[in-house]
C-alpha cells in the first residue's frame, strides 16, 4: 500500500461526499489523540495538533489517495469529527460540537447505494483510561444508530506490554467486538488500523 496524494477538505456537517468509495469517521474523546492518529496515519502533519482539547469545531476531511496494489486505487475520507467530553466555551460550545456530529451521521443516514457506501466509525479510546462513562455513552450512541464500529486505543505506546492486554480486553468485553491498540508516537499498530481501514474499502 502507498499513499498517493493527501488533501485537507473543510465542510459543513450535512454536506455528504461522494467522491470516495469509504468514509471513515474518527469519533473520541477531546484530547484523545485524534489529529496526532491522522498525522501518523497520512505521514504527513496536516491535522492540527493542540495541548488544548476542543479546538475541533467542524468537520474535516482528510481525502487520501491509495495506491493498494499495481492495478487499484482507492480513495478514502477520513472524517474528523469534533470531540466529545469537553468543549472550550462552556455548555453552548458543547452543544454546538454535539449538533457537528450529529449533522453528519443524520446526513449520512440518507438512502445510499453502492457509489456512496455507509461511513465506518473508528471510536478512538485512550488507553490510560480505558473505562470512562462518557467513551461508554458514545459508543452505545454509535452502535444505537446501526453504526459499523471498531474500538480504537490510543496512546498504547504509555503502557507496559502487559498492560496494553488487559486494556485490550477490557475494550473487547465492553464494547464486544474488535479492538486495535494504537500509538501515534512510536507507529504500533498503525499497519494493522490501515489493514482494516483498506479492508472496508473493499467491501
Amino acid at each position: 500500500m502507498k499513499i498517493l496524494e493527501t488533501d485537507l477538505v473543510s465542510r459543513a456537517a450535512g454536506d455528504p461526499t461522494r467522491a470516495a468509495t469509504t468514509e471513515i469517521a474518527l469519533v473520541g474523546r477531546s484530547n484523545v489523540g485524534k489529529s496526532s492518529l491522522i498525522n501518523a496515519l497520512i505521514r504527513r502533519k496536516l491535522a492540527r495538533t493542540s495541548r488544548a482539547p476542543g479546538k475541533t469545531d467542524r468537520v474535516n476531511v482528510y481525502r487520501v489517495r491509495l495506491a493498494i496494489a499495481a492495478n487499484r486505487i482507492e480513495t478514502i475520507n477520513l472524517i474528523d469529527l469534533p470531540g466529545y467530553g469537553y468543549a472550550r466555551g462552556g455548555a453552548k460550545r458543547a452543544e454546538a460540537f454535539a449538533e457537528v456530529t450529529g449533522a453528519y451521521f443524520a446526513a449520512q443516514a440518507e438512502p445510499r447505494d453502492a457509489e456512496r457506501p455507509a461511513p465506518r466509525v473508528l471510536h478512538l479510546v485512550d488507553t490510560r483510561h480505558p473505562e470512562l462513562d462518557v467513551d461508554r455513552d458514545a459508543h452505545r450512541w454509535l452502535a444505537d444508530r446501526g453504526l459499523a464500529v471498531l474500538t480504537v486505543g490510543t496512546k498504547a505506546d504509555t503502557l507496559p506490554r502487559a498492560e496494553r492486554t488487559r486494556v485490550a480486553h477490557l475494550l473487547e468485553a465492553s464494547t464486544g467486538g474488535a479492538v486495535l491498540l494504537v500509538s501515534a508516537k512510536s507507529g504500533d499498530g498503525l499497519k494493522e488500523l490501515w489493514r482494516a481501514i483498506v479492508s472496508d474499502a473493499a467491501r
